[in-house]
């Protein structure tokens, strides 16, 4: 049986894609987090490899328990997620995200996750260099 979504969950991801791809094409010297796209979704922008990578941050906690599918959403404060196009883009780019080492949703088939226990900048920076690795040169965070 097909898992029911909530239409208000499918319109935000909407909002979020469609920002998404103004975001991709910004210039960023280094490490950024955006204002809110969404209530409660802000994106995370690095540079590598000469061009921009772009995850979702989302931390209301209700779109966590959507990204993760069901009840055994563990205590968490935010997810960081990527889509695998995405992810396809940005290897196009000579920009390699691990996939591995990220979750799968299974609500969401094609996006990649990863639950941090605070989204603190050191933290989403610290798995930002375990995830992201170019032909280059590695990802800059400052």
């Amino acid at each position: 049986m097909a898992r029911h979504v909530p239409t208000k969950f499918l319109d935000k991801i909407h909002v979020v894609n469609q920002a998404y791809e103004l975001a991709r094409g910004e210039e960023r010297l280094s490490f950024a987090l955006t204002s809110e796209v969404a209530p409660g979704v802000r994106f995370v922008l690095s540079k590598a490899n000469g061009g921009t990578v772009v995850f979702t941050l989302w931390t209301d906690p209700t779109d966590i328990v959507e990204l993760c599918g069901d009840s055994a959403y563990p205590a968490s404060s935010a997810l960081l997620s990527i889509d695998k196009e995405q992810a396809r883009d940005f290897d196009r780019r000579g920009i390699t995200i691990d996939l591995s080492q990220l979750v799968r949703s299974e609500a969401h088939p094609g996006t990649y996750y990863v639950l941090l226990d605070h989204a603190s900048r050191e933290q989403i920076q610290h798995v930002l260099r375990r995830l992201v690795t170019t032909q280059q040169a590695s990802v800059a965070v400052a």
